[in-house]
């Protein structure tokens, strides 16, 4: 059977560097995936862990958090001039792997997009960038500039033509922020942990897409996602970060601190 294998980064908040590019590269990973969140939404820290991405040899997919959205051209700009310089260089190793779909050497910059990574039989879809979870569309002047995306049901049926434009039956959602249904409780994958008695803080739009792609007998094989850190506001951690649910696999990637020194040396925390 072919496998596409993904090293996935979650919200970085800063805490990416060269050596994280050459240990994740000696992996062998078809791809790396960025769930957003880069740095913590100032330009000089957000233009540094975009240089440190453009390191990587390994393609890599870049979803745009919240974080990123002021900073988005600064950043977007960054992976391409980085990635373009290594090339001329000559230092970007293999070459890229066939049917990646890549917006400038070996970065893309992902939302509201089709991507095909490896040879398995496989599209990924990338959701909404700049999500900040829950009803309402956080940097709605930034998306309707950016994206031409006006409203939550925009949003929705953008991702909806998306699902219906794949060329495969199995997908995978990249997205910044996971989608509603996953629990209502503080510690649920989505869950709110910054208002009294919780909530569900997934978005509906990523839901209503993963509904359609059922209904129309798509097979969703998992859901990649962050934003919500897996420590909890009020003590405590997130339960249950990888939820099997009706067949697709929910992941929450967000873990923080993702760079800790421990007795055996530094953790770097990734997912596979």
């Amino acid at each position: 059977m072919t496998t596409t294998r993904l090293g996935v980064l979650g919200d970085l908040h800063g805490a990416f560097d060269a050596e994280d590019a050459a240990l994740l590269d000696a992996l062998g990973y078809d791809a790396i995936v960025c769930i957003g969140d880069l740095g913590p939404g100032t330009p000089a820290a957000d233009v540094r862990v975009a240089r440190a991405l453009a390191r990587l040899r390994t393609p890599v997919v870049v979803m745009p958090g919240n974080n990123d959205c002021e900073t988005a051209p600064l950043i977007r700009a960054e992976l391409g001039l980085q990635a373009g310089l290594a090339a001329l260089l000559g230092r970007s190793g293999a070459a890229l792997r066939p049917g990646l779909a890549a917006a400038s050497g070996r970065a893309t910059w992902a939302g509201y997009g089709r991507h095909r990574i490896g040879s398995a039989a496989v599209t990924f879809l990338s959701g909404r960038p700049y999500s900040m979870g829950g009803p309402s569309l956080a940097f709605a002047e930034a998306l309707r500039e950016r994206h031409g995306v006006s409203s939550l049901d925009d949003s929705a049926a953008r991702l909806c033509a998306l699902v219906d434009a794949a060329e495969t039956d199995a997908l995978v959602f990249l997205a910044h922020n996971g989608p509603t249904g996953l629990g209502d409780t503080p510690d649920a994958p989505f869950g709110k942990d910054f208002e009294p008695g919780g909530g569900d803080h997934g978005d509906p739009d990523l839901r209503a897409a993963i509904d359609h792609a059922k209904a129309r007998g798509k097979r969703v094989l998992a859901v990649i996602a962050g934003h919500m850190h897996h420590r909890l506001r009020g003590g405590g951690t997130r339960r249950d970060r990888a939820v099997d649910a009706d067949g697709t696999l929910y992941v929450n990637v967000a873990y923080l601190p993702r760079i800790v020194p421990t007795d055996e040396g530094t953790r770097r925390h990734h997912v596979e």
